[in-house]
């Protein structure tokens, strides 16, 4: 009985308590609104049995029902976890330490930059001096003694320290204010710290199972909110609209609580968001549309080894120094498509815009000058593209330009291998157009009829400058209307050259009474364009022309 009251007093056994466990930002898939951040963490255990970590701090931006873990490597088996609100000072003295050594190499290469500026302003003192120095005839250039000092060579000695002084400037200048930035919010994150600053975040705990001792290793994954890509393109028209370059990026924002540093970056196209389902099909009274479905996310990149293979391709660099710049790996799953960014990138939780070159799109170009002579007197420059690689170009804006001189922005939409689309360019200056009337009679019923014929005929003259770069093709259409009365006859009449006759140009004129002229023109040439209608109507009736 003594034996049995000691136990009962003796105080209960205490669980032991998780233990914190660090882990790293590994990728980063970004879709449009979210993202899914992987992290991994090893933890070695010096005997079988179960195992408890915390794992944190997660922003609240994190969607606490994504969290899912899974053992990579090792004998751990993962087997549930439990996601925790919390509010206090998530950052512990090891935290603290490595912002602490951050902080402290940031500004070491900040200090570095000073030097770069002080180099850059001795530079610039000396080109100063010398042209001070030369000016009184007593210097030349330096390392240029012995030479003649002129003029010309003098030009062009300043002319080049001072371009490459203008580059040495703005790099410095660009280095400066991301260093600035990083250093802010580093300091920023230690004031939180040293002020003891309460916070909202979310934490994990992890219950695994080591079968046997030795190290495993981990990967936790969650979907976060506030993250978006879309992609843009820079579209570079040669100036004799011969070719187009279309340069694909992507823009990448996230206001996701957290940075997402040095991370491996895939933008998807999938549409998490959305959901998977496709939604039930509503009873309507006059069509039925067909139910939409959904992909979704794509395969893991990782298990597609671009890591080895970036290694394998340095490795293989030729002997003479030459080393291929990295590219992005494009995965078509046909439903989605992953670009997969080359090196690993920083992407700072303050929703400023990260513009990442993704790929040169090849495009088969046919060019041609556009002209409606009784709306415009303008030929309007444009080309149909053609995609003609092997991966689908994503909707989105795109900033135009013809050679150097930026035009505006148009809109790509979706193409896929294949498909083309009209790129609008602007007007072409050495196409001048004029458009005039050259028939317009009425024609009275006689003592026997009760018909009026109207007769229109109209002529377009165009001429390409001698000034011209080349040989142009211009495509003119214009509109005869349309009558959508029996009371009303319509005819097209002296119709010169005759119009295009493909089946496309035949749809047209049936259905909006388009007619197309395709006319290749030399410099300096001229080229006629005629069309007319004639109308017939009871005189009792006057019709009514307007346009839609």
């Amino acid at each position: 009985m003594l034996t049995v009251l000691l136990l009962s007093l003796a105080p209960l056994a205490q669980e032991p308590a998780p233990q914190r466990a660090l882990h790293v930002l590994d990728r980063v898939t970004v879709y449009s609104g979210q993202a899914l951040v992987e992290r991994t963490f090893s933890w070695a255990a010096t005997e079988p049995g179960p195992v408890e970590l915390l794992l944190g701090p997660f922003p609240l931006e994190a969607l606490s029902d994504s969290f899912q873990a899974k053992a990579e490597d090792g004998s751990a088996r993962f087997m549930d976890l439990e996601v925790r609100n919390q509010v206090g000072q998530p950052a512990d003295s090891a935290a603290r330490s490595e912002l602490a050594a951050r902080l402290a190499a940031l500004q070491e290469q900040r200090r570095a930059l000073d030097s770069d500026q002080a180099a850059i302003q001795a530079g610039s003192r000396l080109v100063q001096s010398l042209l001070e120095a030369v000016a009184a005839g007593s210097a030349g250039p330096p390392g240029e003694v012995g030479m003649e000092i002129t003029i010309g060579n003098l030009y062009d000695f300043v002319r080049q320290r001072s371009r490459e002084l203008d580059v040495e400037k703005a790099a410095y200048e660009k280095s400066v204010r991301e260093l600035d930035q990083q250093i802010a919010d580093l300091q920023n994150k230690l004031g939180q710290i040293e002020r003891g600053d309460l916070v909202r975040y979310q934490e994990v705990k992890l219950n695994l199972f080591f079968e046997r001792a030795g190290e495993a290793r981990l990967r936790l994954s969650y979907l976060v909110r506030n993250a978006w890509w879309a992609p843009t393109y820079d579209v570079r028209v040669a100036t004799d609209l011969t070719g187009v370059t279309v340069g694909l990026l992507a823009e990448v924002r996230q206001k996701t609580g957290e940075d997402w540093e040095n991370a491996q970056i895939l933008l998807s196209t999938s549409t998490p968001s959305i959901g998977l389902d496709p939604p039930k099909v509503p009873l309507r009274v006059v069509e039925m549309p067909r139910p939409r479905s959904f992909g979704a996310p794509s395969a893991r990149a990782a298990e597609l080894g671009y890591a080895d293979d970036d290694a394998r391709k340095e490795a293989e660099a030729s002997a003479d120094g030459f080393m291929p710049a990295p590219e992005v790996a494009v995965q078509d799953f046909g439903i989605t498509t992953q670009f997969v960014l080359p090196q690993r990138k920083t992407v700072r939780g303050n929703g400023e815009p990260h513009r990442f070159i993704l790929r040169e799109v090849p495009l088969e170009v046919r060019a041609e000058r556009y002209v409606v002579p009784s709306r415009s007197d303008k030929a309007f420059l444009r080309a149909e593209v053609k995609l003609s690689g092997d991966a689908p170009l994503l909707s989105g804006p795109a900033k135009v330009f013809l050679g150097p001189d930026y035009l505006g922005q148009a809109t790509f939409p979706t193409l896929r291998p294949g498909d083309s689309t009209t790129i609008n360019l602007g007007i072409d200056p050495n196409v001048t157009v004029t458009y005039e009337t050259i028939v317009d009679e009425r024609d009275e019923p006689g003592w026997l009829a009760s018909t009026v014929q109207v007769t229109r005929v109209y002529r377009a003259a165009l001429k390409l400058s001698a000034a011209a770069p080349g040989p142009v093709e211009v495509l003119v259409e214009e509109s005869i209307p349309l009558s959508r009365n029996e009371e009303i006859e319509v005819s097209a009449t002296q119709l010169q050259p005759a119009p295009l006759n493909d089946a496309d140009s035949k749809l047209l004129q049936r259905e909006k009474g388009i007619y197309r002229w395709r006319l290749p023109m030399a410099p300096g040439a001229s080229a006629n364009v005629r069309w007319g209608y004639v109308l017939e109507f009871d005189e009792a009736v006057e019709p009514w022309l307007h346009e839609e």
